[in-house]
């Protein structure tokens, strides 16, 4: 009777833990999908956040590109101008006037002269946080300083990090050339004119959000040198220095027993950016 009683209460107590074993058993699979679900919607989001913020980057780019056609478009032709607009890219728009600064100067082995000293500007688009910041990816142009033939590019546009994030960065570097004309007096005349384009008439600006911006040429203006060797030359330096980084060209020089002529002449585009609306 009393191993009935015993086996009735074992039977009872299993019953009762086999009771309570199901619902704890589905409550540890509701807990593990709910987690599983939370994290794959993390990681959805994060990679819908990350591939948003590509296309900003690429959109940024590209917009960057469309405002350097733009000022291509009325380079060297004084009172032109062209309306531009950017879109809301999660960004901020940079035009500074005072940055990049541009030294030049002629040389050889006895003879060194300064010609140019000035600020030329550069604008920029501060990149909201990106991966995509490598230092001096170019999207136009390359790292030289200074260039002399007629098919290199002056551009330089390209990808940098700034003082707080990535940014795209354009600016213009000069370009050099060279022409022999007859002698004259027994010196062969050599004409040397150097191409900048300067972006130092712009107006401060940090923008965001969508903006218009108007390009505009001020006016193209022009200064001569002239030297004048007394003894035989092949070629001539030309040193430039762009925000310190430093590059030279070499310009072939004509000359006879009696020395060479050269004429200098730096011309120089100023191009004007600023917010639509502000004169």
């Amino acid at each position: 009777m009393r191993r009935n009683k015993l086996t009735g209460s074992y039977s009872s107590l299993w019953e009762s833990k086999s009771g309570i074993a199901v619902p704890v058993t589905f409550l540890m699979l509701f807990v593990s999908l709910t987690l599983i679900v939370s994290a794959t919607y993390y990681f959805a989001v994060t990679k819908i956040n990350i591939s948003s913020q590509g296309l900003k980057v690429s959109a940024a780019k590209q917009r960057m590109l469309f405002l350097e056609d733009t000022i291509q478009s009325i380079l060297w032709s004084p009172g032109s101008c062209e309306i531009y607009e950017f879109e809301d890219l999660g960004g901020t728009f940079k035009a500074d006037p005072t940055a990049k600064r541009l030294v030049m100067n002629l040389t050889n082995d006895s003879f060194n002269e300064v010609f140019f000293n000035s600020s030329i500007g550069r604008v920029a688009y501060e990149l909201p946080s990106s991966k995509d910041s490598n230092d001096y990816a170019f999207l136009k142009g390359d790292s030289r300083t200074v260039v002399n033939q007629s098919s290199s590019t002056m551009t330089q546009l390209y990808m940098t990090m700034g003082a707080t994030a990535p940014e795209i960065t354009l600016s213009y570097r000069p370009r050099a050339g060279s022409v022999v004309t007859e002698p004259d007096s027994g010196k062969p005349t050599n004409s040397l004119r150097i191409y900048v384009i300067n972006l130092n008439s712009s107006q401060p600006l940090t923008m965001q959000g969508k903006f218009r911006l108007k390009t505009m040429c001020m006016n193209v203006t022009s200064t001569w040198k002239n030297y004048d060797f007394t003894n035989p030359l092949t070629a001539i330096t030309l040193k430039v220095s762009l925000d310190g980084t430093v590059g030279t060209v070499s310009l072939p020089i004509s000359s006879s027993v009696n020395g060479a002529r050269v004429n200098l002449e730096a011309v120089t585009c100023n191009i004007r950016i600023q917010n639509v609306g502000d004169s």
